[in-house]
């Protein structure tokens, strides 16, 4: 390799690392593009999810028909759906009523199954901050072990289903629910302002 060869890479590696510096240089003068979360936010993250957001599932446990829809339509089996016979009164309890929150996929499958053909019990919330210290915490338990929970028989008419009570979700899903059934929250509506 001649001199004149050398001096030629040695001034093209000088290039490339002033042409690297000067892009860094650039991005240090622009305004940052990573938002500081949850303090620096304009608005609420929730207030700014697209309408069709798909969060956290959220059972409601107390209309919940045992009927197992949403654990066969979940193609990565993240809901476990087990029911027993109460030894008092002889029928079916449900006994576990459990979902992966780690497995899920936000996929809706058990949501659709439960609207279209059962009570609605299963649907997706707005939540979606699910740091936990480990996996268990993931895994959201609607029924305590050792308990058993009476099974739901829906009315015909859905108007008919109550709002849930239960669950680490069950202000968002009781929120969702009124949106979702607006003649039980009109009727909520004139109830509280028939109290005042």
């Amino acid at each position: 390799m001649s001199l004149g060869e050398k001096v030629g890479e040695v001034a093209k590696s000088a290039n490339t690392i002033f042409e690297g510096m000067a892009v860094t240089l650039s991005h240090m003068f622009r305004e940052p593009i990573t938002t500081q979360y949850p303090d620096r936010t304009e608005r609420p993250v929730a207030e700014m999810l697209p309408p069709r957001y798909r969060g956290f599932l959220e059972v409601q446990i107390d209309i919940c028909g045992g009927c197992k829809r949403c654990e066969k339509a979940c193609p990565i089996d993240c809901i476990v759906v087990e029911m027993q016979k109460d030894p008092e009164t002889k029928k079916m309890m449900l006994s576990r009523f459990d979902i992966d929150i780690s497995k899920c996929m936000f996929c809706g499958l058990c949501v659709d199954a439960c609207k279209g053909d059962a009570t609605g019990a299963i649907r997706h919330t707005r939540e979606f901050e699910g740091a936990v210290g480990t996996l268990d915490a993931l895994v959201l338990r609607y029924i305590e072990p050792g308990k058993l929970h009476p099974l739901y028989k829906a009315p015909k008419d859905p108007e008919q289903v109550p709002v849930g009570e239960y669950g680490p979700h069950a202000r968002e899903a009781r929120e969702r629910a009124l949106r979702d059934n607006p003649a039980l929250l009109q009727e909520l509506r004139s109830k509280a302002a028939e109290a005042r």
